[in-house]
């Protein structure tokens, strides 16, 4: 097997060990805080041998991303629990809609290529508020604001940091720890867990955050950009499928037409430019 077969073979595995983090929380028996302390404190004692404490440097690039990540990893098992994992995993997956705007707003100059595949976001996004009205609309307004979030984090990893990936996600899963024992203290609770939520919390901690990142960091370095992304895809495809298997949780027909939608205007945003005719307005 050559090194762009392993590096899309790694890509996959972290993508298909990323998707099992709704179901697992879905099934775990513990409040929203507790899931995130719990995961968060096993994978960053995984990663703690892998910090470079001493290149460490809080630049305010760094502080962004680490607000970004606290928000985005809370938020995200909060939403799982609260509306469907599929709502939840892909209104988190617009953040390709609030990267395009916050560029746009910046003096980016708006093309018709980069403009449509984010119209295909956006009338998902409308699609599956439109059977929120009347439903759960607060958790899906929260799975919404983590898109941005989402959008925070991407944007600000792009950024050069004097320390490795496996540094940032062991510091930055440290600090998320941190954040819950200061501001959510009364949250804690690990006393009524059973074996299955013990075991659960253990699997998130060590495979769906810890080695899900280590694989996948050794895998982006071996394929394109645009093969990772493209692959990265399968996570809110399985993360669903996953819960519905093992859950039984079935999304609303309107639900399932904003995810596809949406999808799709996120595979569009992949295609190269060179591959595509750009219409400019």
């Amino acid at each position: 097997m050559d090194n762009k077969a392993k590096g899309t073979l790694y890509v996959l595995i972290a993508m298909v060990l990323f998707s099992t983090g709704g179901f697992f929380i879905k099934l775990i028996n513990a409040n929203p805080y507790t899931i995130t302390f719990g995961r968060a404190f096993i994978a960053g004692v995984i990663f703690l041998p892998l910090i470079q404490w001493r290149k460490l440097r809080f630049s305010k690039n760094y502080l962004a991303l680490i607000i970004g990540y606290c928000y985005l990893c809370i938020m995200f098992v909060l939403t799982t629990k609260i509306t469907t994992a599929a709502n939840a995993i892909i209104l988190q997956c617009t953040a390709p809609l609030w990267l395009y705007l916050y560029y746009v707003v910046r003096g980016k100059k708006v093309t018709g290529r980069e403009l449509i595949p984010r119209l295909f976001i956006l009338v998902g996004i409308i699609v599956i508020f439109s059977a929120s009205v009347g439903g759960n609309l607060w958790g899906d307004l929260l799975a919404l604001s983590n898109g941005v979030a989402y959008a925070l984090v991407q944007h600000f990893m792009d950024k050069e940091y004097p320390v490795s990936d496996n540094s940032i996600v062991g510091v930055n899963n440290i600090i998320l720890c941190l954040v819950i024992l200061v501001l959510f203290p009364g949250q804690l609770d690990f006393s009524g867990l059973s074996m299955t939520g013990w075991l659960g919390l253990l699997f998130l901690g060590v495979f769906q955050i810890g080695m899900s990142y280590l694989v996948f960091f050794k895998g982006v370095r071996m394929i394109s950009a645009l093969k990772a992304s493209m692959v990265s895809l399968l996570e809110p495809i399985l993360n669903p499928i996953f819960v519905f298997i093992f859950v039984g949780e079935i999304p609303s027909v309107y639900s399932l037409i904003g995810f596809a939608i949406i999808l799709f205007g996120i595979a569009l945003t992949m295609i190269p430019l060179k591959n595509v005719v750009q219409i400019t307005d």
